[in-house]
């Protein structure tokens, strides 16, 4: 038989749970951030689960680096804003 150092599923359990909790965290942490940044560049935010893809999120980097990003300059989605004009008496 073999010896037993204290280890039983318990331990697995704690340790799937534990990488597991931290594994969604660092899915979070790069998917957000990916998601709004298609999205202000006027592409799918959908795209950014491809940056899950080995070799196909550099490809995605690239793309997104170099792209045209169709998106309305702020001047033309906020006018400017118009002087105060005291009212006549």
């Amino acid at each position: 038989m073999y010896p037993n150092y204290g280890f039983n599923p318990a331990h697995s359990m704690i340790f799937f749970l534990f990488s597991a909790f931290f594994g969604l965290m660092i899915t979070f942490l790069v998917l957000i951030p990916h998601w709004f940044i298609f999205k202000k560049a006027g592409f799918s935010p959908w795209l950014s689960l491809l940056m899950f893809v080995p070799l196909i999120n550099i490809f995605m980097l690239y793309f997104l680096a170099f792209a045209r990003w169709n998106v309305v300059p702020a001047a033309m989605v906020y006018p400017a804003p118009v002087p105060y004009q005291p009212p006549l008496k």
